[in-house]
C-alpha cells in the first residue's frame, strides 16, 4: 500500500502513514489479498457438519480494510516502544503510531514489552477475530505494557545477600546482649523495664504517685576459699591468745594490788576482737576482768588516801585511774562494750578529793597553838606544784580569788615569806630595804595580808623609810572588818577572845560568809567574808 502523501510504503489496513503521519482513509485502499499471518497460526471455528471444509466469509467491497494482525511472536520482537496516547506497540524507527497517528519520534520513552508467552501465563491468548459479512470488526487494543520480570538468576542472587545480612545482623545483636549481660547493664535494664510496666498499672489505676527508682542488689562475688595452711595458723594464734589470757588472768587474781596482769589479760581480749572478729565472743569475759582491773585500782587508791596528803599520792592514783580508763577506751574500741564514762567520772573525782585534803591539812596546822608556818607552806607549795596540761595548778583557779585552796595557799606564803625575812634580817643576809622591797610585790597578791604590812611599818622604820602609806592602809583593813564582820584585831594574846582576834591567831584564808562551806570552815565568826575582801581588793593601795 502506498501513502498518497509521501508516497511511502505501508501495511496495508494502516489508518496514517508511518513516514508522514498521514490519514490512509482518505486515500484509495487496495485490497491485501494476502492472508494475514495471524489467520495461518489462529483457529477458525468449524462449520456444521455438511461440508468438509469451512470458508471464510467474503470480505464486503465497500468494508474498510482491516489491519492485518502480526504473529504475536514477530510482535513482540519487533516492539521497541509504545504510543504515549493509545499504548499500541511502535517499531523501532516508525515516527508516528500506526493506530492513532500520534507523533513518536521526540517524546517518546522506550518501554519494555512482556512477551506473548508471559502475557499468555496470565490471560489467554484470543483467537483471530472471524469476519462476519456487512460488519466490521474493529482491531483488538494491545495489550498493556508491563514492567519486565527479574530473571530468576538475579532472584536467587538477591535472596542470597538478603539471607546473609538477616544473619550478620542476628549475630550483631547476639554479641551486644553477651556484652551487657556480662557488664551489668542488661540487669538493670530489666529492673528499669519492670519499673516501667508498674508506672503504666499506677497510671491505669489513677495514681498520680511515682515510682521510686531502687538500683538492684549488688551480687557479692563468691569469696576465695582460704588456704588451709593460713586456717591453721590462724586457729594456732588465737588459741595461743588464748592460753597467754588464762595465766595472766590466774596470775592477776592472786594479786591484790594494781599490777600488770589483767592489762596483759586485756590486751589479748582487745587483740582477739579487733584483729579475728571475735569481739561477740570474748566481750562478757575482758568485762568481767575489766572489773577485776577496776577493784584493784580503787582498792589501791583507798590505801594511798590513808596516808599524808601529797602530790606524789594524787599523782599515783591518777596514774591508775589513766590507765584505766585507756584499757576501758581499748575495749570500746574493738567492739566490746565497755563503761568509760562511769570510769571517767572515778577519776575525775580524785581532784575534788585531793583538794579537800589539802584543806583540811591547812585547817589542822593552823588551828594549832604552836604551829609550823613552813609546814603549812610545804603543803601549799605541794599542792601548787600539780600542774595540769597548760602548766596551770591543776588543783585550785588562781583566777577565782575566792577559791577556798587559794586563799590558803596565799595565807601560807605570807606567813612563810614573814619567817624568811625574819630569818635573813637576823643574820644580815637581807636588808631592811630589801625586805621591805620583798613585802611590796607580795601585798597585792596576797589580798594585803594584815600581817605582811604590819611587818612593813617595822622594816620602814629601820629603813628610815616613811610608814605612813603602810599604817594607813593597815588601819584601814581593820576597820572594815570590824565594821563588816564585828572583829577587833589586837597584838595582845593574853587579851583573845571570840571578838577580839589576836593578829598572829586571824584567819584571813577562813570563809566566813552566809554562804560559805561549813565542812571546809576552821571558825564561824574568825574569818573574813567575800564582801569584805573584794572591797580590799579594790581600794587598797600602798605606794612609797
Amino acid at each position: 500500500m502506498i501513502c498518497p502523501k509521501c508516497k511511502a510504503e505501508i501495511t496495508d489496513g494502516s489508518k496514517f502513514c508511518i513516514k508522514c503521519g498521514a490519514r490512509i482513509q482518505d486515500a484509495p485502499q487496495q485490497t491485501n489479498t494476502d492472508k494475514p499471518a495471524e489467520a495461518e497460526n489462529a483457529k477458525v471455528p468449524e462449520k456444521p457438519a455438511d461440508t468438509d471444509t469451512a470458508k471464510a466469509p467474503e470480505k464486503p467491497a465497500d468494508a474498510p480494510a482491516a489491519p492485518a494482525p502480526e504473529k504475536p511472536a514477530e510482535s513482540a520482537k519487533a516492539a521497541g516502544v509504545v504510543c504515549l496516547r493509545c499504548g499500541h506497540a511502535v517499531k523501532d524507527g516508525m515516527k508516528f503510531c500506526t493506530k492513532c497517528g500520534a507523533p513518536v519520534g521526540e517524546g517518546a520513552s522506550p518501554s519494555p514489552v512482556k512477551s506473548f508467552a508471559e502475557h499468555a501465563e496470565g490471560t489467554p491468548a484470543p483467537a483471530a477475530p472471524v469476519k462476519k459479512p456487512q460488519a466490521s470488526v474493529p482491531s483488538a487494543p494491545a495489550p498493556a505494557p508491563a514492567e519486565k520480570e527479574q530473571p530468576e538468576t538475579e532472584k536467587s542472587h538477591s535472596k542470597g545477600l538478603i539471607f546473609i545480612i538477616i544473619l550478620v545482623i542476628i549475630a550483631l545483636i547476639v554479641a551486644i546482649l553477651l556484652i551487657l549481660k556480662s557488664t551489668g547493664l542488661l540487669s538493670r535494664g530489666n529492673s528499669g523495664q519492670g519499673s516501667g510496666v508498674q508506672t503504666s498499672s499506677n497510671e491505669n489505676n489513677g495514681s498520680s504517685d511515682e515510682d521510686e527508682e531502687t538500683d538492684p542488689e549488688p551480687v557479692d562475688d563468691p569469696e576465695p576459699e582460704e588456704d588451709p595452711e593460713v586456717i591453721a595458723a590462724r586457729l594456732a594464734e588465737i588459741e595461743q591468745i588464748k592460753n597467754d589470757i588464762d595465766e595472766a588472768v590466774k596470775a592477776g587474781g592472786e594479786s591484790e594490788g594494781v599490777s600488770g596482769y589483767y592489762p596483759a589479760a586485756l590486751d589479748g581480749y582487745t587483740t582477739l576482737a579487733s584483729e579475728y572478729d571475735m569481739a561477740e565472743e570474748v566481750s562478757d569475759d575482758a568485762l568481767d576482768i575489766l572489773d577485776k582491773y577496776a577493784w584493784q585500782v580503787r582498792y589501791s587508791v583507798s590505801l594511798l588516801d590513808g596516808q599524808k596528803v601529797s602530790s606524789g599520792l594524787y599523782i599515783q592514783s591518777l596514774t591508775y585511774y589513766d590507765n584505766l580508763v585507756s584499757y576501758a577506751e581499748q575495749l570500746s574500741d574493738a567492739g566490746i562494750d565497755a563503761d568509760v564514762d562511769k570510769i571517767t567520772a572515778e577519776r575525775d573525782s580524785l581532784r575534788d578529793t585531793y583538794r579537800t585534803k589539802y584543806i583540811e591539812a591547812i585547817n589542822e596546822i593552823s588551828s594549832r597553838e604552836n604551829w609550823s608556818r613552813d609546814e603549812a607552806w610545804e603543803l601549799m607549795a605541794d599542792a601548787a606544784s600539780i600542774l595540769d596540761d597548760n602548766g596551770n595548778p591543776e588543783l585550785f583557779d588562781e583566777d577565782d580569788l575566792d577559791d577556798p585552796l587559794r586563799l590558803r595557799y596565799i595565807y601560807s606564803l605570807a606567813w612563810a615569806t614573814r619567817k624568811h625575812l625574819e630569818t635573813g634580817f637576823a643574820d644580815k643576809s637581807i636588808t631592811a630595804e630589801e625586805a621591805l622591797d620583798t613585802i611590796d610585790e607580795l601585798l597585792p597578791e596576797t589580798d594585803y595580808n594584815l600581817q605582811l604590812l604590819f611587818d612593813a611599818i617595822y622594816y620602814a622604820e629601820k629603813a628610815g623609810v616613811d610608814a605612813t602609806p603602810y599604817e594607813e592602809a593597815f588601819n584601814t583593813i581593820m576597820e572594815k572588818i570590824g565594821e563588816n564582820q564585828g572583829i577587833i584585831i589586837i597584838m595582845d594574846h593574853a587579851r583573845a577572845d571570840d571578838t577580839h582576834i589576836d593578829l598572829n591567831h586571824f584567819w584571813a584564808f577562813n570563809d566566813i560568809s552566809p554562804d560559805a562551806d561549813p565542812d571546809i570552815q576552821v571558825s564561824t565568826t574568825n574569818g573574813t567574808t567575800a564582801e569584805t575582801r573584794a572591797w580590799i581588793r579594790d581600794n587598797i593601795r600602798v605606794s612609797r
